[in-house]
């Protein structure tokens, strides 16, 4: 298995590719995902504040009434994978 650091970088850029990036996602959702994949990439803090942080985030934008359907599921299965390396970091 990948370290911590290792899987919170694949999962900004991810993050990055899928929604930060994508011209057809409204401009809220992108900023959100710029946000959180800032959070993830803040080295100075630990990485469970770092993870907690960005998972705080994308819950906020889950609830976005505007949100795409293809984003709300990225948004999710993100949040899947970064709660999975939180339990794995406490």
């Amino acid at each position: 298995m990948a370290s911590p650091e290792a899987r919170i970088k694949a999962i900004a850029n991810e993050l990055e590719g899928r929604l930060g990036n994508d011209s057809g996602v409204p401009r809220n959702i992108r900023k959100g995902a710029s946000d959180a994949v800032n959070h993830l990439m803040n080295t100075s803090k630990p990485i469970d504040l770092r993870v907690s942080n960005a998972i705080n985030v994308l819950a906020d934008l889950s609830n976005d009434p505007n949100i795409p359907m293809e984003s709300w599921s990225t948004i999710m299965q993100i949040l899947s994978d970064l709660e999975a390396v939180l339990k794995d970091v406490i």
